[in-house]
């Protein structure tokens, strides 16, 4: 997985749950500590430093990283009390979308195959005989 494709996954599902700007500015501020800090798989950062750095309070904080956990883009563990930073993890796109995002405006088939669309202008009116002057 790289940038680019997490930052397309990342727009396709905001699509679909129209993310907050506080939301959408932890994620982008996340995916710039973990592609600094070369890909780890875990990235540790306290949360008031983070809420400093993405310009955000706290209790913002919490609700949206609870928000990007729920869509399925990042994972965290909470630090759990003095000097314990919280870990936080990037994920990639799953293969198969949830159930509640796999329904697009894009993908949903709304074409009736029953009905014949071939009707060369007899609607309007017009002949069809088959030759190239109709």
């Amino acid at each position: 997985m790289n940038l680019f494709e997490l930052i397309n996954n990342f727009w396709r599902v905001d699509e679909q749950l129209n993310f907050t700007g506080n939301e959408t500015r932890l994620y982008f501020f996340l995916l710039h500590v973990a592609n600094r800090s070369r890909w780890p798989e875990w990235i540790e950062y306290a949360d008031k430093r983070l809420a400093a750095n993405a310009n955000i309070s706290l209790q913002v904080l919490k609700s949206a990283r609870d928000r990007l956990k729920e869509a399925g883009l990042l994972d965290y563990v909470r630090g759990g009390g003095f000097r314990i930073k919280t870990k936080y993890q990037i994920l990639t796109p799953r293969s198969a979308l949830r159930s509640d995002l796999r329904l697009t405006p894009y993908n949903i088939n709304t074409k009736d195959k029953n009905i014949n669309t071939k009707t060369y202008g007899k609607g309007k009116g017009f002949v069809h005989t088959g030759s190239d002057f109709d």
